[in-house]
């Protein structure tokens, strides 16, 4: 700005001499300008526009195996330092090579391949007994209730979070790993630690829904890893769990008996391992497997009336009744469902109880069954 305040000055002494006479004679000091100072001036108001400076990154540890064999040390030893140590660790591996979105860096971050396999193996191994150590729970198992009493003590006032922190990053590894194995494996050691997600409702939920997927949609082990931790929480957590699970294995059952034109041997046999699972879920509380037996039948009897009554388009006019006679996929999916039904009746059969609406109507369709014999 003031070197263009003088560049003026010039052309107006160009171009009206008279004008810049007068000036000098009356206002000197404002042709007197003194322009040494241009390039302060110039520096300063480019000062503004200068980068902000960024603030110095706190610096991050990796993290060493002789570490990590100090935490799992202090760990067993009872020190809080340790476990929120290795918590913290353990916490860097299930979310290893992901963006965190912010500029704040972890005091640990950075752990090679062999580090993070230990840290993930002991705290999967270890972790539910120095817990259950640190906040005064029984050694093994545990009941809702006992958890009601734990969360009123000073113990876990003070540490239940930790509990928390461990079966949340547990959730995501199983939730995000690509690895059947792994998985697998996850979902064994946190079975362990089943009963302690009584405490957090909205964790149990997602345990729930995610359970159910691996158990209908798993391979290997996995379904039936993920049934006994479906189980646990059913004998464990109580009735707000067990109506979930009751109605939620029996969609997942309904929806794994959908057939295709060409079935498979593995599939029937994956489909009756999954009907002797949900058998053996109903028979944890009778008097709850009740209630959902007998709406569930009745809808059943709703299906196979429509599945009776349904056949395939006629195609030409000189099409064979044989032909047209067929069972359609929609009533070979019922043989499935009848096969769940089948559970229900032996199993009230032994327990003496009658689901009167439900089976009656069951059992006048199904005697009706033309394709059944």
């Amino acid at each position: 700005k003031a070197k263009q305040h003088v560049d003026q000055l010039k052309r107006l002494q160009e171009k009206d001499p008279e004008f810049f006479k007068y000036l000098e004679e009356c206002d000197k000091e404002l042709l007197e300008f003194n322009d040494d100072g241009i390039a302060d001036d110039q520096e300063s108001d480019e000062e503004p526009k200068s980068v902000p400076k960024e603030e110095p990154k706190e610096s991050v540890k990796p993290i060493t195996m002789e570490m990590v064999d100090s935490w799992c040390k202090g760990a067993e030893d009872g020190k809080i330092g340790s476990i929120r140590s290795i918590l913290q660790a353990f916490r860097r591996a299930c979310h290893y090579g992901e963006d965190s979105g912010d500029n704040s860096a972890p005091k640990f971050s950075v752990m090679s391949g062999s580090v993070l396999d230990k840290v993930m193996h002991y705290v999967l191994k270890n972790m539910d007994s120095i817990l259950r150590q640190l906040l005064g729970a029984p050694s093994s198992g545990g009941k809702k209730e006992k958890i009601s009493e734990l969360m009123m003590t000073n113990s876990w006032k003070r540490n239940g979070n930790l509990m928390r922190v461990y079966l949340v990053n547990a959730f995501h590894m199983i939730t995000e790993m690509t690895d059947d194995q792994m998985i697998a494996f996850t979902i064994l050691r946190v079975r362990a630690s089943a009963v302690f997600l009584a405490a957090f409702p909205s964790l149990l939920r997602k345990y729930v829904k995610t359970l159910l997927y691996t158990w209908a949609r798993g391979r290997g082990a996995m379904p039936f890893i993920s049934f006994l931790f479906l189980r646990d929480l059913c004998v464990q957590v109580g009735p707000d769990c067990l109506d979930t699970c009751l109605k939620g294995i029996y969609k997942a059952y309904l929806v794994n008996c959908k057939l295709s034109k060409s079935i498979s041997g593995s599939k029937l046999q994956h489909i009756q391992f999954l009907g002797n699972c949900v058998k053996e879920l109903y028979t944890v509380d009778p008097q709850s497997a009740y209630q959902h037996a007998f709406v569930f039948i009745r809808q059943l009897a709703v299906i196979l009336r429509g599945a009776l009554t349904e056949r395939g388009p006629k195609t030409s006019k000189d099409k064979k009744q044989k032909e047209r006679n067929k069972p359609t996929n929609k009533q070979l999916e019922v043989l499935f469902l009848l096969v769940f039904a089948k559970y229900f009746l032996v199993f009230w059969k032994h327990k003496c109880c009658l689901l009167i609406g439900g089976i009656h109507s069951f059992r006048l369709f199904a005697d009706n069954s033309s394709f059944l014999g």
